[in-house]
């Protein structure tokens, strides 16, 4: 395993995650630090990752008014020990297998642009540790290629940090906004949710939403002007959270994700227009 302190944490992570698919292994990937998570492979390929720091499946699937939270509640707790969660879902026709397969993609993409982006905010590795006893019934839904995964993710950072939004950010409704700048349904979904105290992160958890499409959408909403982004001190956050979200069960799918072109200049008049208000 790699050693703390030997490399930042994302190339911690994306290390010994590369070093593991080449070898074909399979179990549980435990990475202790800030944020903590947990990346499961078989046979050398990405089947899930989860992490505290962004939205579960039970969230997902309830906040965005899928599934009621007592359906959940006896799904996972008469499926979850034989790993039927998935399968129950799709059998009672709750949900679809394409939306349970691009459900748990977005979570393993969410997971690991927590575990390692610089959006994050400080991020720390304490440790790295495989145990191969261990699984997750998403295994039989996803088998992606690590190093397709590192690729997406990093061009995703990329397009993200054009944004120039963290999760920590809490956006508010400018003087200037218009109901027609709500173009796509990304924004239409977080657009009830935004009050000017609620932290980019925490409209991902309210409203059962990807955090990565959370962030690019109120980031579009900000250079269109029609939100602001106040400093992550200026109102009192909420308290945080703690512990590994709970898991489910399930049944094989592929990283296909459509990435959609975002102008650089855009970016960088956004962030010119930040240090310019900073220093008025």
């Amino acid at each position: 395993m790699v050693e703390p302190g030997q490399l930042r944490p994302a190339d911690q992570i994306a290390s010994e995650l590369a070093r593991l698919g080449r070898s074909g292994a399979s179990g549980a990937v435990e990475i202790e630090g800030q944020p903590s998570g947990i990346v499961y492979l078989r046979d050398g390929r990405l089947a899930f990752a989860e992490s505290p720091a962004v939205p579960d499946l039970g969230t997902r699937l309830i906040r965005s008014r899928r599934l009621p939270p007592g359906v959940w509640d006896q799904i996972a707790r008469d499926h979850h020990p034989h790993g039927a969660v998935g399968a129950a879902l799709v059998g009672r026709a709750l949900i679809t297998r394409a939306e349970l397969q691009r459900l748990l993609q977005s979570i393993t993409f969410d997971s690991l642009l927590a575990l390692t982006a610089p959006f994050a905010g400080e991020c720390s590795v304490t440790g790295i540790w495989l145990a191969p006893q261990r699984s997750h019934w998403a295994q039989t839904v996803l088998a992606m290629d690590v190093a397709s995964v590192r690729r997406y993710l990093e061009h995703m950072t990329q397009q993200l940090a054009w944004y120039d939004v963290t999760p920590r950010w809490r956006p508010q409704w400018s003087a200037l906004s218009h109901p027609e700048a709500l173009v796509n349904s990304g924004q239409r979904a977080i657009a009830s949710l935004i009050d000017g105290r609620t932290t980019v992160g925490d409209l991902a958890w309210r409203g059962g939403l990807s955090l990565h499409e959370t962030m690019e959408s109120v980031g579009q909403l900000v250079h269109a002007g029609t939100c602001t982004l106040p400093a992550p001190h200026a109102v009192p956050g909420p308290p945080v959270r703690a512990g590994l979200p709970r898991r489910a069960e399930l049944t094989e799918a592929r990283a296909t994700p459509q990435v959609r072109a975002t102008p650089l200049e855009l970016g960088l008049l956004q962030r010119v227009r930040h240090g310019l208000e900073r220093m008025a």
